[in-house]
């Protein structure tokens, strides 16, 4: 599998979390998602033509990605808590990580 198709399908992936988040409510953490989930998804497919263009979107998707990590776990308690670190070392600040490293290399 190539960075760019993981990249799409890392966009596509959060479809169903959105959906649960909507589901009870969530609605700033589904925005959030959706712009995280435009932003692989957006990179993955700028990345695969090869435009420049991939490291804003690359950058940007990185910021976000930082930002849901910070908030999820500064805000979170108890047994959410925990899920939040969880989700925040094993998926966001990887991903993040990532982004970042292609907006560097690309810009």
């Amino acid at each position: 599998m190539t960075l760019p198709v993981a990249l799409v399908g890392m966009g596509i992936a959060l479809i169903p979390w959105m959906l649960l988040l909507a589901s009870q409510g969530e609605w700033p953490w589904v925005g959030l998602d959706v712009l995280e989930s435009t932003g692989l998804i957006g990179t993955g497919l700028l990345l695969r033509r090869g435009d420049a263009r991939s490291a804003s979107t690359a950058g940007a998707t990185a910021a976000l990605l930082l930002t849901d990590a910070w908030f999820d776990v500064t805000t979170s308690h108890g047994a959410e808590l925990a899920q939040a670190w969880v989700l925040a070392l094993l998926l966001e600040l990887p991903i993040a990580a990532l982004c970042g490293r292609l907006a560097l290399r690309r810009g």
